[in-house]
């Protein structure tokens, strides 16, 4: 039996809130949008089509494009923070051979069998463990501790490796 103690913050909210839009297909969309924009500017503007005042315009909503999903995550995350105490408040989570995952918050203790684990993915400050598909219990690294390789491999023998991606 492994316990972490979590106190999630906005940035490490924020972190995993990139990771999850990102790396699915429409994120990905969203950014290649972007680039598309500037890169159609730049060649209008190469081949004589327009004026460099356009190209700027070109340039501008690509960046807009390109900077308006972090940016709405980041307040999503500080609104998070404020209103949701799943984010807000500190948490136990107890991981454990026989019981699976037992989050203790508030007084209230929610038990996640090892059935309800989907997957587990990486951030550059946390770990995402999904025991739904659009749901994870979001746990900051540096609240592992000593603890990470004995939580980790419990949770892949529970999961499979093909369902864990780790990463730096």
């Amino acid at each position: 039996m492994e316990k972490l103690k979590v106190q999630l913050t906005k940035g490490q909210l924020f972190d995993f809130l990139l990771y999850h839009t990102f790396s699915k297909g429409s994120g990905f969309l969203v950014n290649m949008l972007g680039m598309c924009v500037i890169i159609l500017g730049a060649v209008m503007q190469f081949v004589g089509k327009i004026e460099f005042r356009q190209l700027v315009l070109y340039v501008i909503v690509g960046v807009v494009v390109l900077a308006y999903t972090p940016l709405q995550l980041k307040f999503r995350a500080r609104k998070q923070m404020e209103v949701n105490p799943e984010y807000r408040d500190p948490r136990e989570y107890v991981f454990s051979e026989e019981d699976g995952i037992i989050v203790v918050q508030n007084g209230q203790e929610t038990k996640y069998e090892w059935s309800q684990i989907q997957r587990t993915v990486t951030t550059p400050k946390t770990i995402g463990i999904y025991y739904e598909k659009e749901r994870a219990f979001i746990i900051p690294k540096e609240a592992f501790g000593d603890r990470f390789v004995p939580v980790m491999q419990m949770v892949v023998q529970h999961i499979g490796l093909n369902n864990v991606r780790l990463t730096q």
